[in-house]
């Protein structure tokens, strides 16, 4: 019997998204795949489905539409699939000065950062308890940990997306559904990030990590029902000794941290 079965993955264009499910089509998952228009992603898709036999579906939305949720379960509906893992993966990042950014802009950060995963999880879970075995995967960041300038409001979606997941976790214990939260490091994740990324140096560096390698932890610890997921060994020793700095110092260290990656950026937007 073939595999009815069915992943859906946000945020699937690019990035992470894409390593999800390029990784997820290797383990024989089919897929349904939501990115923003134009990102290229029904041509891979077909790619998907020749090299590695799965099917996959394509849904060009933006989820910062107030209506896209709802479609997008729609979608599903109309097509009678079977969707035994959500990974809400869609999100938008910023680095840069508090008031750089307009109002809009935080708005919209928020709206998908925090609403579409919350809106999808529970939409979602009714068509996932029809399945013997359920997964959720929420993917924050190890900035859900850190009080950061220069990334308040994305730091603060993330913190929220950790908090969220883990409270829900305990909801649905003994439930046929696992949720799992990850929560990357640094990741080569676009060609901006990947060039500011290659002025690191020493430790910081050696804790940038691929999509694929971000996205192949990930399943593994979600398939496997583990609840928190710090993929790289650094960033878990680095979570670690978070506790034990004082608070000053790392205040410090994060305030300097900071101003160096604002140079770097300031630098790659003159070029």
């Amino acid at each position: 019997m073939t595999n009815q079965l069915f992943t859906l993955i946000t945020g699937a264009g690019q990035g992470i998204g894409y390593a999800f499910a390029e990784a997820c089509a290797i383990r024989g998952m089919n897929l349904v795949l939501v990115s923003l228009p134009g990102e290229g992603l029904r041509e891979r898709a077909v790619a998907l489905q020749a090299e590695y036999g799965v099917t996959v579906h394509v849904m060009e939305l933006d989820l910062t539409q107030q209506e896209s949720c709802s479609k997008l379960l729609t979608y599903i509906q109309e097509l009678g699939l079977r969707v035994n893992i959500l990974i809400n993966n869609a999100g938008i990042g910023s680095n840069g000065a508090f008031e750089g950014f307009s109002p809009e802009f935080y708005q919209k950060q928020i709206y998908l950062n925090i609403t579409v995963p919350v809106t999808l999880t529970r939409i979602f879970i009714p068509i996932l308890q029809k399945e013997p075995q359920a997964y959720i995967l929420n993917v924050s960041s190890m900035g859900a940990f850190f009080n950061m300038p220069q990334k308040e409001v994305y730091n603060a979606s993330k913190s929220f997306l950790f908090s969220f997941s883990r409270s829900l976790q305990i909801h649905l214990e003994g439930s046929s559904i696992s949720l799992s939260v990850v929560c990357p490091g640094p990741v080569d994740s676009n060609p901006r990030l990947v060039e500011i990324h290659q002025n690191l140096k020493g430790l910081a560096k050696k804790a940038v990590l691929k999509p694929s390698e971000v996205a192949n932890i990930a399943l593994d610890g979600l398939l496997t029902k583990k609840p928190i997921i710090i993929p790289g060994k650094l960033n878990r020793l680095l979570l670690a000794l978070n506790g034990w700095i004082p608070a000053a110092l790392k205040k410090s260290m994060m305030k300097k941290e900071m101003h160096r990656q604002a140079g770097l950026t300031k630098g790659l937007k003159s070029n």
